[in-house]
């Protein structure tokens, strides 16, 4: 699934100055591909790590100035215990399916304040420990472990969305998923909606 992720966004990437292009009188839909990356840390039941995040989703606007957008998507992640001395090696990937609803609190053509609010459910998996010497006493074996939780997200976002341009761009300095069993992420995320011509919206 990273790898499928990774080739939308190359595509996105290598067609950028045509998807970008401005029209004479461009009419975009309400609806728009969102795609996105970011840095972030994670604390779980067993695990805790940092890592990089790609996500895609669905964008629809709704409402008749369109301030919300409503974003079912898939995040997914790779983790370590990279720059943390304090835990056993680990490795992991996860999951997670969201529904989020975006709202521009602050709209000044073309600049927004957005608030963010939505659930989710992640599944994660993945080896703990190399069973090395490096991991002291307390740890001789490594083991796999695989957990499902489901929980709530908050976010907040700067966003530019120039009603001439295809792209909106958002930049969000934290995004928080809180779940149970117990299960907390927060991480950093720059991402883009690419809207779709219109066609009835």
């Amino acid at each position: 699934m990273k790898t499928i992720v990774l080739t939308l966004l190359a595509f996105f990437a290598l067609n950028f100055p045509n998807l970008i292009a401005q029209e004479s009188n461009p009419v975009f839909s309400k609806k728009s591909v969102k795609v996105g990356f970011g840095y972030g840390m994670n604390e779980g039941k067993y695990e805790d790590g940092v890592g990089l995040l790609y996500s895609i989703g669905w964008n629809k606007s709704l409402g008749a100035k369109q301030r919300f957008r409503l974003n079912p998507n898939l995040l997914l992640g790779g983790f370590s215990a990279d720059f943390i001395t304090d835990i056993r090696d680990q490795y992991y990937r996860m999951s997670s399916y969201g529904l989020n609803l975006h709202f521009d609190l602050i709209r000044v053509r073309p600049f927004s304040i957005v608030i963010s609010t939505g659930a989710f459910v992640n599944y994660t998996r993945g080896l703990l420990g190399t069973g090395g010497d490096d991991e002291g006493t307390h740890f001789k074996s490594s083991s796999y472990f695989y957990r499902l939780c489901a929980g709530g997200y908050a976010s907040a976002a700067l966003r530019f969305d120039s009603p001439k341009h295809r792209i909106a761009w958002e930049f969000r300095p934290l995004s928080v998923q809180h779940g149970y069993p117990y299960f907390i992420m927060g991480f950093v995320q720059l991402s883009a909606d690419i809207k779709l011509n219109n066609r009835n919206n």
